[in-house]
């Protein structure tokens, strides 16, 4: 008899819900389908085994059925008006409140080793150990904002320090990621959009990644403004034609190189628009322009850009008796 009172008791304590402990709604959430699951076989074995008075078996069938619907319309409640409770944590809360701290830690460093936007475009900016360190320490806490799918709750600021950071680190499309999600929330000036052009033709992804730099590029000449440096102008619409010249846009791609001319004064922007003249006019079968550019190039010292694109941009050149004297092939 003891034991059969012991045994009762465990049930009871098992199945039960202490209301002190349900504190939280998803706590709330799972109390409400344990009750469901105990209370809808309890209510159709009291009808199937009730006789009298008459009238209750027909209310616990009546009970049974509409017991499921109420807890769904609650369940519906729940995951909808207090969505942000349930899927609240302190970890999540944690990470939410680090984030501007490890972000201004990692703008800190940037700004310490140096890092500019002429240092990312020309890819000589460099990310030295206190930037390698702040950017872990905050991809360690976006990671946790990833994994329960907050990315919103991240401001621009922080995916603006992280496309720095990634892109210092020549982790290109990752850049161009953040990059994406920073112009997305705000109203980017045209440096912005000249780096995540830049981050865009680095990843060198075909076509996809290409079109998106083209993109970028054509928002930063949009809001170029009219006092701008002529060498920046330049490299910015050489930068274009660049992506043209992949994109097989060869008319679009020579428009902009020669606009580019215009404005360059700078030995970079002059050699650079040779060379991708000489490209785009290898492969559209001009061989006497591109000769004439290779020379420009060649006189400017930079003909050695030419020898890593024997096989794709001037692949139909590299036997050309004049193009191996001009290029040293």
């Amino acid at each position: 008899m003891v034991a059969d009172q012991q045994t009762n008791r465990t049930r009871e304590s098992r199945s039960t819900i202490d209301p002190a402990h349900v504190l939280t709604p998803t706590q709330l959430l799972a109390a409400v389908l344990v009750l469901l699951v105990v209370s809808v076989p309890a209510f159709i074995a009291g009808a199937a085994t009730t006789t009298s008075p008459g009238w209750v078996p027909a209310m616990f069938a009546v009970a049974a059925v509409r017991d499921v619907p109420l807890a769904l319309v609650f369940v519906y409640r729940l995951l909808t008006k207090h969505r942000q409770q349930i899927t609240s944590d302190a970890v999540y809360e944690r990470a939410v409140l680090q984030v501007p701290h490890a972000s201004r830690a990692l703008d800190e460093s940037l700004t310490q080793a140096g890092v500019d936007t002429e240092g990312l475009v020309t890819g000589t900016a460099t990310a030295d150990q206190q930037v390698r360190t702040a950017l872990e320490q905050l991809e360690a806490v976006m990671s946790i904002l990833r994994d329960r799918a907050a990315e919103g709750a991240v401001p621009p600021d922080v995916e603006l320090n992280l496309a720095r950071a990634l892109m210092a680190e020549r982790r290109w499309a990752e850049a161009a990621e953040h990059f994406d999600r920073y112009v997305s929330q705000v109203d980017a000036d045209w440096e912005v959009h000249y780096v995540r052009g830049v981050a865009h033709a680095n990843t060198r992804g075909g076509p996809p990644s290409d079109l998106s730099a083209w993109r970028a590029y054509n928002d930063a000449i949009a809001l170029l403004p009219d006092d701008a440096d002529p060498n920046s102008t330049a490299r910015l619409f050489t930068y274009r034609g660049a992506m043209a010249k992949r994109l097989g846009k060869y008319d679009q791609a020579e428009a902009d190189l020669q606009l580019a001319r215009r404005h360059a004064t700078a030995n970079y922007e002059i050699t650079d628009i040779a060379y991708n003249l000489a490209s785009v006019y290898a492969m559209a079968g001009r061989r006497d322009e591109a000769l004439t550019e290779l020379r420009t190039l060649r006189d400017r010292g930079g003909i050695n850009v030419v020898h890593g694109h024997l096989d794709d941009y001037f692949s139909t050149l590299r036997r050309d008796p004049e193009f191996r004297q001009i290029t040293g092939t």
